[in-house]
């Protein structure tokens, strides 16, 4: 096995979490789509503003979305249309839950929270398996960094990697609002 580490992507993990060592974070890999068709699928007009929102980054082998309202997390209707005729993988963190899914083609392989790899559900939960293990998820998940390990493994399941320099530069941006009102 090979790829992306947990050390590629302490930063971004660093990012989203505050002084005091909370993480909020939701972030989709996306392969294969722009930051516009990424946008598209969603429903999301670029440039709309709105109490929540979504950033989507241009990243080597697609898009990453970075969402501020984890529309993305919550409305299982997103993830189908942004996994068709690819793949997108969702980390989402908070103070009261942390899971890792990826879908490919419109049907969910797997599924699981970060601190319970064993309550994995989906089409084929052990199809990352290797790369699950390599990235220290497969246990409890209280590893050194479970949240960066978990972003490195949507980074490896979707083949689309986010470097600071992608994520530094203009992203497209636009309102999740109308997306939040669905869940």
């Amino acid at each position: 096995m090979g790829g992306a580490t947990a050390a590629d992507y302490a930063w971004l993990s660093d990012r989203w979490t505050d002084g005091v060592g909370t993480t909020q974070l939701c972030i989709n890999f996306v392969r294969d789509l722009s930051p516009a068709d990424a946008l598209r699928r969603i429903k999301v007009t670029s440039g709309t503003l709105g109490k929540f929102s979504v950033a989507a980054y241009a990243a080597q082998g697609g898009t990453v979305l970075a969402d501020t309202g984890w529309a993305t997390k919550y409305v299982t209707n997103v993830a189908e249309p942004l996994s068709l005729g690819t793949a997108v993988a969702t980390v989402f963190a908070t103070v009261e839950d942390s899971d890792f899914t990826f879908w490919l083609n419109e049907r969910l392989i797997t599924t699981f929270g970060l601190y319970g790899y064993r309550y994995r559900e989906g089409d084929d939960p052990d199809r990352l398996l290797a790369d699950v293990r390599e990235l220290g998820l497969y246990g409890d998940g209280y590893g050194e960094n479970p949240i960066a390990s978990a972003l490195a493994l949507a980074s490896r399941a979707t083949g689309v990697h986010l470097s600071r320099a992608h994520y530094a530069r203009p992203a497209l941006t636009g309102s999740t609002d109308h997306l939040q009102a669905t869940w």
